[in-house]
């Protein structure tokens, strides 16, 4: 694929809004695009996009997601810069990843090469990479997300997402009727402070997200209601977390989410692989550990040979600001496609 082609592929994947639950539009666009190309391709009953070359072992899976955070921003060009929802968080590492998967077609490696366009990352689940996981081999795994063309992505916190709720009875607000949010305020002040560890990537982090407790202004609340998103990091079980919490809760708790962090080792074969890529591009190669969590956390459990690459400024994820710069990504494809015949060539050897 000439250069052109891969910053087209950027746009028109940018261009189209994707939000989670609404993939479908991407999803065809992906399908049409790599049947266009004579690729053997499929889409399962997520709107996953998978395709393959070659065939037997080892088998090198690249994947990213389609979906994107809600909230459309006008595409546009400015220079080197593309704007738009997703333009970093992560369809130039989806399409980084795409184009790299394209430029193997017509090369001779023994194995198998297996791209993956995957729904539903940016929700609760991760309902796409879910479906995926039941019909792939991977002994190797490069996921896209972003983290800068010289960055190398080896861990991730894990995740509890919950629904609690405070009950009370609604009443005068003089009165000594207990009050749901006081309860909620109580119930923070306690979990806010536990596994407090050197920096944020080692501790837990609490994060109210959503709280509802409607009333008069002078009328206690029956019940409050609060989303909670709790970031747990790697070497803590997110339910040993729950059994910890759950002690100091006088409410009703629903889970919506849980999941492990991940770290991998810096000696992990993809991650020196990488740093070998980057280094071979003209860049110094910056470890990552991120405080979100994302796919990884679950893809790990296919193969511990797993790393997150992809070119974009993380910083810039779910924000109105949204851009790519063209050279960092073209540089991206240049250094997968360099990292991914050296996963071949040690394999095969």
């Amino acid at each position: 694929m000439k250069l052109l082609e891969e910053v087209k592929l950027l746009q028109d994947i940018i261009k189209i809004y994707s939000p989670s639950g609404n993939e479908k539009k991407l999803s065809d666009f992906l399908l049409n695009s790599l049947k266009n190309q004579n690729f053997e391709v499929e889409q399962d009953r997520e709107w996953n996009i998978i395709s393959s070359i070659g065939s037997g072992a080892p088998y090198v899976l690249l994947t990213s997601h389609m979906d994107t955070v809600s909230g459309e921003i006008p595409f546009r060009v400015e220079a080197n810069k593309i704007y738009g929802r997703g333009a970093c968080d992560a369809k130039s590492p989806l399409a980084a990843l795409l184009s790299a998967f394209v430029r193997f077609k017509n090369k001779k490696f023994k194995g198998t090469l297996i791209f993956a366009g995957v729904t539903g990352e940016e929700a609760p689940n991760s309902r796409g990479t879910l479906e995926l996981m039941k019909k792939v081999k991977a002994d190797f795994i490069f996921l896209g997300e972003p983290g800068s063309v010289d960055g190398i992505t080896i861990g991730y916190k894990g995740r509890l997402l919950l629904k609690v709720l405070f009950k009370g009875k609604a009443s005068h607000s003089s009165s000594e009727e207990e009050n749901p949010v006081l309860k909620f305020i109580e119930f923070s002040n306690k979990v806010i402070g536990i596994h407090r560890g050197e920096n944020l990537f080692e501790s837990l982090s609490y994060s109210p997200t959503s709280i509802v407790a409607e009333s008069e202004s002078n009328v206690m609340p029956s019940e409050c209601r609060a989303t909670i998103d709790i970031r747990v990091p790697p070497g803590l079980s997110h339910e040993d977390i729950l059994k910890e919490i759950s002690k100091y809760l006088d409410g009703e708790i629903e889970l919506v989410e849980g999941v492990d962090g991940v770290i991998t080792s810096k000696n992990n074969i993809l991650v020196k692989t990488l740093v070998k890529a980057i280094r071979e591009h003209g860049l110094s190669p910056k470890y990552k550990r991120k405080t979100g969590s994302s796919d990884m956390n679950l893809l790990v459990r296919l193969t511990e040979n797993i790393v997150t690459y992809g070119p974009g400024d993380s910083s810039l994820d779910h924000t109105d600001g949204e851009f790519i710069d063209t050279e960092e990504y073209l540089k991206s494809i240049d250094i997968l496609e360099s990292a991914i015949l050296e996963i071949f060539r040690i394999a095969s050897s």
